[in-house]
């Protein structure tokens, strides 16, 4: 299965990083509504990044509908 990270609306994976991960801090909401004010905010918004990939990873495949 190969994914194609590079999206034409870079605020999507943010939105569905907080779905798959449920339960995040107020700096990291902050960080992910509001985006990077400074280069440490960039640092972390990049860790973040690279958690959501490694959890869109692991998510299982979708399934297609079979109608019999």
């Amino acid at each position: 299965m190969t994914v194609d990270w590079k999206e034409a609306d870079e605020t999507k994976w943010r939105e569905e990083f907080k779905r798959l991960r449920g339960t995040l801090s107020i700096d990291e909401i902050r960080l992910l509504d509001e985006g990077a004010k400074t280069m440490k905010d960039a640092w972390r918004l990049g860790a973040l990044h690279a958690e959501y990939k490694r959890l869109k990873r692991n998510q299982p495949p979708d399934l297609p509908t079979i109608n019999l």
